[in-house]
């Protein structure tokens, strides 16, 4: 008896301390929330978060106990009550974690707001479908599930307090037992006629007919046996009610094995059961069918039309393609030397160099130390001397990984090697002799160039440490005692301390024990390096920072960094996404479906202090509208992002790439047409690394043809983010899409079609007869040999007037050392082509009178 005391007492003290741990990684990581919050200034996001999360999950405890509770109580009595409230507890506490994870699907359904346009077959306002439709589906799961595992345990509780034997299962199905299952029966009923009143309105996201939505059988025959069967489910809920009530005897001729207690008491319930089944495989199964294969098949194009035309006119809305404006590029042939000379702030600004051989260029030349990083390479534009110059530029990030074996201790992780430091940035067209790019901005500290003392007045840093990029991805002390390594000198290293406001105090002990506890490093508590006046800076990452603010949003993958007074920052673009937009139809990014999307919001980040301000772009979106009502504190007006960043804003290529995927099939708005595929247009391919790849929309600067039209040569270039098309399976170009990225006209998008009347060549095209030319297919093929390779670069479309010209550079590098060299440059305008050292040279071959190739 003693030994049971012991043996009990000392589980009783092992319950008190793995909830006092508990508890404390509790404490622990919501004070490490409530501190990164607070940096920001959100902490009214961290609340709301929390208040809405913690009032559902206590909701819903209170709610699934007194069902479960109640239920499972009024059928297992005696010495084993303690173990009813101990199963209702925990089957409370499982339904109230998982209705709490859907805390901001309740925040959408409170703060949602009308869209202004209504579903084509319901004619109910797109909001509901948003922000209603989500949080009615998912409430009814909840409260289905949770009758239904308490029927399942109440059956279990009456079989177990029982017993098994022939005589107990007649006493578990006593009156009461019968009349409590058969009430659960008719909630679960009753919850089901529920969910096939809201499944009604999923027929607008079906895939049966042509195209993605409700198709002509979904509204003609499985919407109303939809509508009928939640009817059907009604009546059978009552029928259980009515059974609960009276009893379940039936007073049938019945064969005599069915007469015993245990068999005419299911029999009701399940022949009500198994009548609701049979109608709904008859009206929601086999009647669309039937409907489908012998009226619809035959007559597809003249019935589904209407349905044709909702899919298309939503899925333009849901993807931004509804106001393009579409017009006419007449190719006219006409691009003559006087005409480019006309056009030289488009010439001067055509992109030589590539991102992948430009970065392993810079990586040869600037990343300086093997622990110093360029992880991408970015595109942006600045006005030098008056004019737009297009440029490329790379951040030089510390990667800690890279810090040899041996010096990855603690110390150099947290203390030592902090941050990178300034970032190498060099126009897109100009290259040295030896066929390098020549450097605006490049070493360390960042320097610029005196061949080019025009830009020292832009692109100066002043700050130039990154504490906060792409790479950070390790936890920092700032403000220690010990060194940060700030660059390395010739012959010494160059230290400096942290003056910036990121990070957050750990002034107290208790507060250094809290992080030691949430990352499970001791040392944090016991370091010898740490001060009063030391600042502790986690979450560095760009998007794990703003992902962790706000984890609703979706993120593009190209962050970039700007160059303001002295200052960097970081910009990154921000999605609201939906998957519930009706009729329109699906595309795919990364890992997640969608069929609606919005570049609602830019980020922008201050490199060095960690600082995050989120501006709304595009204030008509219902999405970032609710989420504005629900966090009015956090987003700001675009209009008040100064004038100097607002210059830096591009239109993201994420979102650019999928509206062209996108457009290349909905660009067709007659459904007789867009059923037939009879204008089916794709992206054109490239021959990139060896291998056939579809080409990335790129950045131009360059004056387009509209505004020539209107606004005569003298209107200025803007920046642009351009991509072709070609026919299906074809390769001669039939259009092209821009959207626009400068001041008020940012974020217009502009398709030209070409006359089909005229061939128009195509990248691949051109492609092919770059290789087919003798010349220059010779030249490639010497290149090619004694240790050195030769890369064809991304082949421009650029447009002139009413022109197409095309350009493409030609890097070398050696097989053993990736050190690439623009060499040529290779121009081709209808049907010549040519290949010089320079485009200058190149575009006067080709505008010559001999219009030969030539080498140099």
């Amino acid at each position: 008896m003693g030994q049971m005391q012991t043996l009990r007492r000392g589980l009783i003290l092992l319950l008190w301390i793995g909830l006092g741990l508990l508890a404390i990684t509790g404490l622990a990581a919501f004070y490490v929330d409530l501190a990164w919050f607070a940096e920001l200034n959100a902490l009214p996001v961290l609340w709301t978060r929390v208040v809405a999360r913690w009032g559902l999950g206590l909701g819903a405890f209170v709610f699934a106990l007194v069902v479960a509770g109640s239920n499972i109580r009024s059928c297992w009595r005696g010495a084993t009550l303690t173990w009813a409230w101990v199963i209702a507890l925990g089957l409370s506490g499982f339904f109230a974690w998982s209705l709490a994870n859907h805390w901001f699907t309740l925040l959408l359904w409170l703060n949602q707001g009308p869209v202004g346009e209504a579903d084509p077959i319901f004619s109910r306002d797109l909001g509901f479908y948003l922000f209603s439709l989500p949080f009615w589906e998912t409430l009814q799961q909840w409260c289905f599930n949770l009758v239904l595992l308490t029927l399942i345990t109440t059956v279990i509780i009456y079989l177990v307090e029982l017993g098994l034997s022939e005589q107990r299962l007649t006493m578990a199905l006593s009156l009461f037992a019968q009349r409590h299952l058969l009430i659960l029966g008719g909630s679960l009923f009753l919850l089901r006629a529920w969910g096939h009143w809201l499944d009604r309105y999923e027929l607008l996201y079906s895939s049966r007919g042509v195209v993605f939505g409700a198709s002509f059988t979904d509204v003609h025959a499985t919407l109303p046996a939809t509508t009928l069967m939640s009817g059907v489910a009604l009546l059978t809920a009552i029928g259980f009610f009515v059974l609960a009530r009276q009893g379940t005897r039936l007073s049938l001729p019945l064969p005599k094995q069915l007469c015993d207690p245990w068999a005419s008491s299911l029999l009701a319930p399940a022949l009500l059961w198994g009548a609701y089944l049979g109608f709904g495989v008859l009206t929601t199964g086999l009647y669309p069918q039937i409907l489908q294969t012998l009226l619809v098949s035959p007559n597809e194009l003249e019935l589904e039309r209407p349905y044709i035309e909702h899919n298309i006119r939503f899925t333009r809305a849901g993807f931004g393609l509804s106001n393009i404006t579409v017009q006419p590029f007449l190719e006219e042939g006409s691009l003559t030397a006087e005409v480019l000379e006309q056009n030289q702030p488009t010439l001067t600004n055509v992109r030589l160099w590539d991102a992948d051989p430009l970065l392993a260029t810079y990586r040869q030349l600037q990343e300086i130390r093997p622990y110093y990083q360029f992880p991408y390479v970015n595109v942006d534009r600045y006005r030098i001397g008056g004019e737009l110059r297009q440029v490329m530029h790379a951040a030089r990030e510390l990667d800690f990984a890279q810090v040899p074996p041996a010096a990855q201790t603690w110390i150099n992780e947290r203390f030592f090697y902090t941050h990178g430091y300034g970032l190498t940035l060099s126009p897109v067209n100009v290259v040295t002799p030896e066929g390098l790019p020549d450097f605006f901005l490049s070493d360390i500290p960042p320097r610029i160039s005196p061949r080019y003392p025009e830009v020292a007045s832009v692109l100066r840093v002043d700050q130039p440490a990154l504490y906060y990029g792409e790479l950070t991805t390790t936890d920092v002390f700032v403000g220690t005692e010990a060194r940060e390594l700030d660059y390395p000198a010739a012959d010494r290293y160059v230290y400096g301390n942290y003056r910036g406001t990121g990070g957050v105090p750990i002034p107290h002990l208790w507060q250094r024990f809290l992080y030691a506890w949430h990352f499970g490093d001791l040392r944090i508590l016991i370091s010898q390096e740490l001060s009063k006046n030391s600042r502790f800076l986690y979450r560095r990452q760009i998007r794990e920072r703003i992902r962790q603010l706000m984890p609703f949003l979706h993120y593009d993958q190209d962050p970039y960094l700007v160059i303001v007074d002295g200052r960097l920052y970081w910009f990154l673009d921000a999605y609201t996404t939906s998957s519930r937009y009706p009729y329109s139809e699906h595309a795919t990014s990364s890992s997640f479906s969608f069929n609606y999307i919005r570049n609602s919001v830019k980020g922008v980040m201050d490199a060095y202090n960690g600082s995050l301000d989120l501006y709304i772009a595009e204030p008509e979106d219902p999405l970032i509208q609710a989420y504005d009502r629900i966090y009015p504190s956090l987003f700001h007006p675009l209009s008040d992002l100064p004038e100097v960043l607002r210059q830096h804003i591009r239109y993201p290529q994420d979102l650019f790439r999928v509206q062209v995927q996108q457009f290349a099939t909905y660009h067709m708005t007659d459904p007789r047409i867009f059923y037939n595929r009879e204008d089916q247009w794709q992206i054109p391919n490239q021959f990139r690394n060896r291998r056939r790849t579809p080409m990335q929309p790129q950045y131009l600067i360059l004056t387009l043809p509209d505004e020539q039209a209107l606004s005569g040569l003298s209107n200025p270039p803007e920046f642009v983010l351009l991509s072709p098309f070609t026919p299906i399976n074809k390769q001669n170009m039939v259009g092209w899409m821009a959207a626009r990225c400068d001041g008020e006209n940012y974020g217009k998008l502009l398709v030209y079609e070409f006359s089909k009347q005229r061939l128009v060549y195509g990248p691949e095209q051109v492609e092919a007869r770059v290789n087919q030319d003798p010349g220059i297919s010779e030249q490639i093929a010497l290149w090619n040999q004694h240790g050195s390779r030769v890369n064809l670069g991304t082949l421009l479309v650029i447009p002139i007037e009413n022109s197409l010209l095309y350009v493409q550079p030609l890097y070398i590098e050696a097989e053993q050392g990736r050190l690439p060299q623009l060499t040529r440059v290779i121009a081709a305008y209808e049907d010549r082509v040519v290949m010089e050292s320079n485009l200058n040279q190149a575009l006067r071959t080709l505008f010559s009178p001999s219009r030969g190739w030539t080498h140099r």
